[in-house]
C-alpha cells in the first residue's frame, strides 16, 4: 500500500479557487474554476496552476498499488499538457517572433553548431513542439531515479590486476586501450568482476541517456572507466556528422543501445524500448535529429564545409521514419508489445496523444462518450481520478481560452458531480456545478440538493443552498428546480385519486413520505425570492393531503409555512386566495377544537352558580364562532375560482379542488349539525340553529347541496335533519322546524 493524505479532490478544487480567486479578472464570473487566466498564470512550470496540481498529487498517502500508478501517470500526463500549451500558446503570442537561422549564418558563419541548432529548432513550430515532447519524455517520472550501480574508481581494476601479474610472470600482455576487446575478440578477455560491471553500467548509462542526463553519464564514466569508449562517445565531436557515422559503426556491436540512443539511429534503438513513452521518444528523437541535420546541411556556414571535408553520414540520412506525429502516432498503434499495447489503450496515454496532436475537443467527445459504459473497462477504485482528470482538464483549457465541446463538458461535470456526492464532498458541489453552460450548473446543485437528506435540519439546508451564491448559481431557479424534482418524483408514485369520500384523518401519524413532501417546500422559504414558489408548490401538496383526507398532514404543512407567506402574491391570484381558503378552513378546526377543550373542563355538579355560568357562556360563545365561521366558509365561494385557463395543470387542479369541497363542506356542516344538536339540551337555541342550516344548504346562491350531491352525503344530512326535527317536536314545539325557546 501507498499512502496519501489528502483528498485530490478537495486540493485541486482549492488551487482552482486560489487561482481564480487571484488571477481572474474581477466580475460575477471570477470566482468560478473556469474563468479565463493568463495563461503563463496557468502553465508557469515553477508557480503555474498546473504545477500546483501536480504538486497535490505528490502529497501521497496510503492506497492500493493500482491507484497509486493511476495517480503518477495523470501526474505525468499533467506535466505534458503543461509543456505542449505553454510552447504553444507562447509561439501564438502576438509578440513572438520566430528567429531565422539564415539571417544568424548569413551574419555569422561561423555560429558554434550548438546555437544554430537552437535557432532551427526555435524557428520552426513544429520542430519546437517536437523538442518541447523531447524535454518531457526525457524527464523522470515522479518517484524514479537511475538504477543502482556499484561506485568504483578506476581502470578496469580487476584485469589491470591480473594483466600486471602475467608480465611479472613474464607472459605476453595486450594493450588495455579502450578497444582492445573490439580490436581481438578472441584475445585477452575482461577479467570476471570487471566484465559483471560492465552489464549495470551500460543500463545505467543506456538509462542515464534516455533521461537526457548526459553529464551524470560522463562522471560514472569518468569515476568508473576513465577512458571507455562511452566516455568517449558521451563528450561527442565537434565534427557531428564524423562523431555520429562513428558511433552508429559501434552501435552494431553490444553497446548498440547506448549509441543508437546517443544518435537517434532509429532501426538500432527501437529493440531497446520497452514502455509507450520509450517508443515515442525514439520516434521523435529520430525525426527531430533529422529535420535539424537537414536544415544544418542547406544553410552551410564555416562548421557544415568542415564536415562536408570530413565526410557526411551518409548511412543517418536514410530516412527510416518518414511523416510527422501522426506517423509516428501510426507506428506506436502497430507496435505488438504487450506493455505498449495495453498503454496505447490507456485513457491517460489516449489523452497524452490527443493533446499533442491539438485534438483536445475530440479527446473530450470521446470520452463523454464513453462514460456510460466507463465502468466496462476502468476499474472501480480508477473511475473516480479518472474522472477527475477530465473533469479539471475541461476546467483548465477553459481558464486558457481553449474551445470546449459544451455538450461533452457538461456530461463530464456531471459525472463528476456524483462523484462528488457519493464521496460525501457536499462544500465542492456547488463550484464545479458553477462550470456547468447554459443553466446546467443550477439544475446539476438542485439534483445534488435532491439527495441531501430529507430530514437535514432546515439550518443545514439552507447553508447547502446559500453555498450556491458564491459560485454565482441562481439560487432561485436552484430551489425551484429542487422542488420540482421533489414533487415529480413523490407524485409519479402516488396512486391515482379514486372515487368516493375518504374518511378524514385526524389522528394517525405522518408517514415518511407525507414528512418529505412537507419539508420539500422549505427549500422555496429560505431567499425571498422564492415565496411566490412556495405559495404555489404548498397549495399543490395541500391539495394533495386534502383530496385524501389526510387533514393531519395538511395541517402540518400549514403550519411548517412562514408567516409572511400570508401577504404574498403569486402571478395567479387565485393561488395567493387558495392559500387564505385553507387558512380558513384549519381556523374553522381550530374552533372546533377549542369547543371540544372547554366542553371537556366543565364544572362539577358541586360547583357553584357563576363558575357554572361562566363556563356556559364560554362554551356557547366558542359555539356560535364555530356556527359563524361554518356560515361563512359556505357563503364565500369556498376554493371556487373563475378561470379560462385550460392547460393540463390548471384542469387537475379544477378537479382537486373540486374534490376537497365534496370532501369537507359535507364535513363540516354535519359536524356543526352535530354539535348544535349536542350542545341544545342546555341551549335550545341551538336545535334552531341547525335546523335552519338547511335553509343555507338548498339555496340556490351557494349551491351548497351540489357538495352533498356529488359525495352522496345527502341522505345523511337529511337523516339527521328528521331525527332534528323530531327532538324539536319531542321538546313541545307544534312545527317542526321552529323550537320552543
Amino acid at each position: 500500500m501507498v499512502t496519501q493524505s489528502a483528498s485530490p479532490d478537495a486540493t485541486f478544487a482549492k488551487v482552482l479557487a486560489n487561482y481564480h480567486s487571484k488571477y481572474a479578472e474581477a466580475g460575477p464570473s471570477s470566482a468560478q474554476l473556469d474563468s479565463p487566466i493568463r495563461y503563463d498564470v496557468v502553465l508557469d512550470e515553477e508557480s503555474g496552476m498546473i504545477s500546483a496540481l501536480m504538486g497535490s498529487l505528490e502529497e501521497t498517502g496510503e492506497m492500493p498499488p493500482e491507484v497509486f500508478e493511476s495517480l503518477m501517470l495523470e501526474h505525468r500526463t499533467w506535466a505534458l499538457i503543461r509543456a505542449v500549451y505553454e510552447n504553444r500558446l507562447h509561439r501564438a503570442d502576438p509578440e513572438f517572433v520566430p528567429p531565422s537561422s539564415e539571417e544568424q549564418i548569413a551574419q555569422n558563419p561561423y555560429t558554434p553548431p550548438e546555437a544554430a541548432a537552437q535557432t532551427i529548432v526555435n524557428e520552426d513550430s513544429e520542430l519546437s513542439l517536437w523538442a518541447t515532447l523531447l524535454d518531457h519524455l526525457q524527464s523522470r517520472p515522479l518517484f524514479s531515479s537511475p538504477p543502482p550501480i556499484e561506485a568504483r574508481h578506476g581502470y578496469l581494476p580487476s584485469t589491470l590486476r591480473k594483466v600486471k601479474k602475467a608480465r611479472l610472470d613474464g607472459k605476453d600482455t595486450p594493450s588495455l586501450d579502450p578497444d582492445f576487446t573490439l580490436r581481438d575478440p578472441h584475445g585477452q578477455a575482461l577479467a570476471g568482476e570487471d566484465e559483471t560491471y560492465q552489464t549495470p553500467l551500460l543500463e545505467t548509462l543506456w538509462d542515464l541517456v534516455r533521461h537526457g542526463e548526459l553529464d551524470q553519464a560522463v562522471t560514472v564514466c569518468d569515476e568508473g572507466a576513465k577512458e571507455s569508449p562511452e566516455a568517449t562517445a558521451l563528450t561527442g565531436n565537434r565534427s557531428r556528422a564524423l562523431w555520429k557515422k562513428s558511433c552508429r559503426a559501434i552501435a552494431k556491436n553490444a553497446e548498440r543501445a547506448l549509441y543508437a540512443a546517443l544518435i537517434a539511429d532509429l532501426p538500432t534503438l527501437l529493440p531497446a524500448c520497452e514502455s509507450w513513452e520509450d517508443y515515442l521518444w525514439a520516434h521523435i528523437q529520430y525525426r527531430l535529429e533529422a529535420r535539424i541535420d537537414r536544415k544544418w546541411h542547406s544553410l552551410g556556414g564555416f562548421w557544415e564545409q568542415e564536415d562536408a571535408l570530413i565526410g557526411n553520414d551518409d548511412e543517418g540520412a536514410t530516412d527510416v521514419g518518414r511523416g510527422g506525429l501522426e506517423e509516428v502516432f501510426a507506428s506506436l498503434a502497430s507496435v505488438q508489445s504487450g506493455s505498449v499495447a495495453a498503454a496505447s489503450q490507456n485513457p491517460y496515454y489516449v489523452a497524452q496523444k490527443m493533446v499533442i496532436l491539438g485534438r483536445a475537443p475530440v479527446l473530450l467527445n470521446t470520452f463523454a462518450d464513453r462514460l456510460p459504459t466507463l465502468a466496462d473497462s476502468v476499474a472501480p477504485d480508477l473511475i473516480g481520478p479518472l474522472v477527475r482528470f477530465f473533469t479539471h482538464l475541461v476546467l483548465v483549457l477553459r481558464s486558457l481560452g481553449q474551445d470546449v465541446p459544451e455538450d461533452a463538458a457538461n456530461d463530464i461535470i456531471k459525472a463528476y458531480l456524483h462523484i462528488l456526492e457519493r464521496g460525501g464532498n457536499d462544500a465542492l458541489v456547488a463550484a464545479y456545478a458553477a462550470c456547468l453552460r447554459e443553466g446546467n450548473g443550477e439544475q446539476s446543485y438542485a439534483r445534488f440538493l435532491r439527495a441531501m437528506d430529507p430530514d437535514a435540519p432546515f439550518e443545514q439546508k439552507k447553508e447547502a443552498l446559500l453555498r450556491a451564491q458564491a459560485h454565482h448559481l441562481d439560487t432561485a431557479v436552484i430551489a425551484k428546480e429542487t422542488v420540482r424534482m421533489i414533487l415529480d418524483e413523490a407524485f409519479s408514485s402516488i396512486p391515482a385519486l379514486v372515487p368516493g369520500e375518504p374518511e378524514i384523518n385526524w389522528l394517525s401519524s405522518l408517514s415518511e413520505r407525507d414528512v418529505h413532501l412537507i419539508r420539500a417546500i422549505e427549500w422555496l422559504t429560505m431567499v425571498p425570492e422564492t415565496l411566490p414558489e412556495a405559495l404555489v408548490r404548498s397549495n399543490d401538496v395541500m391539495r394533495y393531503f386534502l383530496a385524501l383526507g389526510q387533514a393531519n398532514a395538511a395541517h402540518a404543512l400549514l403550519r411548517s409555512l412562514p408567516s409572511q407567506l400570508e401577504a404574498v402574491r403569486a402571478d395567479d391570484e387565485t393561488q395567493s386566495d387558495e392559500h387564505h381558503d385553507y387558512v380558513q378552513l384549519f381556523q374553522l378546526f381550530s374552533a372546533h377544537d377549542a369547543v371540544d377543550e372547554v366542553a371537556g373542563r366543565a364544572p362539577k355538579e358541586t360547583a357553584g352558580r357563576v363558575e357554572q355560568h361562566n363556563w356556559a357562556k364560554k362554551l356557547n360563545a366558542l359555539i356560535d364562532d364555530v356556527a359563524a365561521q361554518t356560515r361563512a366558509l359556505l357563503t364565500s365561494s369556498w376554493l371556487q375560482f373563475p378561470s379560462r385557463d385550460r392547460s393540463l395543470y390548471a384542469s387537475q387542479r379544477r378537479k382537486e379542488l373540486a374534490r376537497i369541497r365534496q370532501i369537507f363542506i359535507p364535513y363540516l356542516v354535519l359536524r356543526l349539525h352535530q354539535m348544535l344538536v349536542q350542545y341544545s339540551d342546555r341551549t335550545p337555541r341551538f336545535l334552531q340553529d341547525a335546523l335552519e342550516m338547511a335553509s343555507l344548504v338548498a339555496a340556490e346562491d351557494w349551491r351548497v347541496y351540489d357538495e352533498f350531491v356529488a359525495a352522496g352525503s345527502l341522505e345523511r344530512y337529511l337523516e339527521r335533519m328528521r331525527e332534528a326535527s323530531m327532538l324539536a317536536l319531542k321538546r313541545g314545539s307544534t312545527d317542526a322546524f321552529v323550537v320552543r325557546q
